[in-house]
């Protein structure tokens, strides 16, 4: 089961998505004689970037309620907690297992052969886990996105055969040159779960789409609480959350692969939720401070 959300301060808070992207184009204007060709071209890409943005969330929020799990971006739910253990290291894992970590070739963009990035760890009721990203850079051609969808689809498959198949009308509908897929996973005991999520992120000087998070595992069978990975701004070094019960949880975004956002894992702590979390630049000014946080209940 899929669970992911757009952050409130990225995608807008409770202004319609449509009146920002039309505010957004009308302030690029210049005076004088209108542009009309120039706004009609950019309002296509960025209504076709926003439905493809827009349709993923639709999925997840469907997905949650059919499968009684948890979606993320809700108020007054419980939060997550967790010591985290980032890496910032690029590896390729098979789809099914946490593997041996092997070098990529840095700066490769190869939309068949992912980035892959532990992006969290620890351990919580006597076992493993681990958070981790993999990014797919976007494909140039519609042809390359469809075997791109199929080998992120086959990769899903393995552990969730209620992945379903990719249809061409999809990437017929969805296909974006701007548009990167980040795929959020966690491995327990060093094996791959079922539960996982797809996100469309805004590949390296592409439009600023949103990005999101996704809590995954709700009542997961070892008795490990869900395990949370978020994508945040460049800019955010330091993730901190302060706790209803007491006592603040420090995680340490990590870039993956040239994708323009950061990344973070955590796990769930039981039995409270989050007072306020706070996202840090590296010179310890605030970025951002919230209330809403992820879902894990």
């Amino acid at each position: 089961m899929s669970n992911q959300y757009l952050p409130g301060d990225e995608a807008g808070g409770d202004e319609p998505a449509t009146v920002r992207a039309l505010g957004e184009l009308a302030g690029s204007v210049e005076t004088g004689t209108v542009p009309y060709d120039r706004l009609v071209a950019g309002g296509r890409r960025r209504l076709r970037r926003r439905r493809l943005l827009t349709a993923g969330v639709a999925a997840a929020l469907v997905a949650g309620i059919a499968g009684g799990t948890a979606v993320l971006g809700e108020r007054g739910r419980q939060a997550v907690s967790t010591v985290v253990a980032a890496s910032a290291t690029d590896v390729a894992v098979p789809g099914s297992a946490g593997g041996t970590a092997t070098p990529k070739a840095p700066g490769a963009r190869d939309p068949f052969n992912p980035t892959r990035v532990k992006v969290g760890e620890g351990t919580a009721n006597g076992h493993a886990w681990e958070a981790w990203v993999a990014l797919w850079p976007t494909s140039p051609t519609k042809e390359g996105a469809l075997k791109q969808a199929q080998l992120i689809r086959a990769e899903r498959y393995a552990v969730n055969p209620d992945v379903k198949p990719v249809r061409q009308s999809d990437v017929d509908s969805n296909w974006d040159a701007g548009i990167d897929e980040v795929n959020y996973y966690y491995t327990v005991d060093g094996k791959r779960q079922a539960d996982d999520s797809v996100h469309a992120v805004s590949s390296p000087g592409g439009y600023p789409a949103a990005v999101g998070g996704a809590s995954l595992g709700l009542k997961h069978a070892t008795g490990i609480p869900p395990v949370v990975i978020e994508g945040v701004r460049a800019e955010v070094a330091k993730v901190a959350v302060d706790w209803k019960t007491g006592g603040t949880t420090e995680a340490v975004p990590v870039a993956v692969g040239d994708s323009p956002f950061r990344y973070y894992g955590v796990v769930a702590k039981p039995g409270t939720d989050a007072a306020k979390i706070t996202q840090y630049a590296a010179d310890g000014s605030v970025v951002s401070s919230t209330d809403s946080w992820l879902r894990t209940s």
